[in-house]
């Protein structure tokens, strides 16, 4: 006998509807992340199914398929069956129903090529390019990174009913949260991972009813958050431009992260070349160390806050591409760092911590030249860096 293991893919949809529908029901499930490249271990269990969700109950037995293992768990524990009580039986399995087809079916295009960025490793994100292409065809990836504005829209004409709905009730069903929400949660929890901007742009009631079931399945998924959110008008009238001259390059704080979630702020760290900052968790070989511009930091919130952010170094500097180009050389303290064409826009975690328009607004398409969201690079140089050095970029 053991406890209930749940064998996922972070942002799989169907993995989340999952993991919602069983913290919801309250029901106490360890969470297995199946590496995407390396599924022996999936295989070997299931005896020769590869695909997650995948749910080891507590005696051991193997279930696939989300629509199955919820159904299964609905029929068997009475703490899942009050997810779908028996008068509105057949409103919710519809809903379900439509989440994991005809919603998923934009959804996923419109999640899956900031989906494919998030793979560190090279052979993972060309076997997840690999596998869509070969159902949907070559390119697709690419054509829907370019359809992005039409599947915005049909998302949010799909969504409509939805939004109506949830304007007038807390949630889809009534007052209280059923699988329909599980099914529709685990959709949105796609798009916070690939395209986590049009979760912001989501009607407000959509939003809203987000942070409601949110909050009835544990404490908050990315520690507290920031003490006040700006509105979209009060970043569009900032005072003082990003790019404005007379800047010191001064670094004003040093964040570590030593685990998922947890700060540090030393005043001074020590450099490894390609490996990152000394005591953070690090990246991959292209971000090892990030910066942020104090300018938009205190655009967005208090200093008190910066350390939500998670960038490692905040540099009164200007950090556009028209200043800082990939190659560029950036010498602080004792320390060279080399600017790498990363992309650095806003995610889930950004949004969970300063809300909605925040991320809306670092990640307008119309300014992605500004890096308002930040640089990443890689040390070339070793050595320690202090709060008060002074980065000096050098052209490659």
């Amino acid at each position: 006998m053991h406890g209930m293991r749940l064998h996922r893919f972070p942002y799989s949809s169907y993995a989340r509807f999952v993991q919602a529908a069983l913290a919801l029901g309250g029901i106490p499930v360890e969470l297995v992340d199946v590496p995407f490249g390396d599924r022996d271990a999936l295989v070997a269990l299931t005896g020769g199914y590869l695909q997650v969700p995948v749910v080891e109950t507590d005696d051991g037995e193997v279930l696939t398929d989300s629509r199955r293992i919820v159904a299964t768990l609905v029929a068997r524990d009475p703490r899942m069956a009050a997810l779908v009580p028996a008068a509105d039986a057949a409103l919710i399995w519809a809903y379900v129903d439509w989440a994991g087809a005809i919603f998923e079916d934009v959804a996923f295009r419109l999640a899956t090529p900031g989906l494919a960025l998030r793979f560190a490793r090279p052979f993972e994100r060309a076997l997840f390019v690999f596998v869509k292409e070969r159902k949907y065809g070559a390119g697709c990836v690419d054509a829907w990174a370019r359809d992005e504005d039409r599947l915005a829209a049909a998302l949010h004409e799909a969504l409509a009913p939805t939004a109506a709905t949830l304007a007038a009730r807390p949630f889809l069903v009534g007052d209280a949260p059923t699988l329909a929400d599980a099914a529709l949660y685990g959709q949105l929890v796609m798009l916070d991972f690939g395209a986590p901007v049009h979760i912001a742009a989501l009607a407000p009631s959509i939003r809203a009813w987000k942070a409601r079931l949110e909050a009835r399945m544990g404490p908050p998924l990315y520690g507290r958050s920031a003490a006040r959110w700006p509105t979209l008008a009060e970043l569009a009238a900032a005072p003082l431009p990003i790019d404005a001259a007379a800047r010191t390059g001064a670094v004003a704080r040093i964040v570590l992260r030593p685990r998922a979630d947890e700060r540090v702020c030393p005043r001074e760290v020590t450099a490894v070349v390609d490996v990152g900052l000394t005591g953070d968790r690090g990246g991959r070989p292209d971000a090892q160390v990030s910066l942020m511009d104090t300018r938009v930091a205190a655009q967005l919130g208090a200093e008190a806050d910066w350390e939500l952010f998670g960038d490692n170094l905040f540099v009164d500097l200007e950090l556009s591409t028209a200043a800082i180009q990939p190659g560029d050389r950036l010498a602080i303290g004792d320390v060279v760092l080399i600017a790498t064409d990363q992309p650095h826009l806003g995610c889930r975690k950004l949004m969970a911590r300063f809300g909605a328009d925040a991320l809306r607004w670092v990640n307008e398409r119309a300014a992605r030249g500004l890096r308002r969201r930040g640089l990443y690079t890689r040390v070339a140089t070793a050595g320690v860096i202090r709060v008060g050095d002074r980065a000096i970029v050098s052209r490659a």
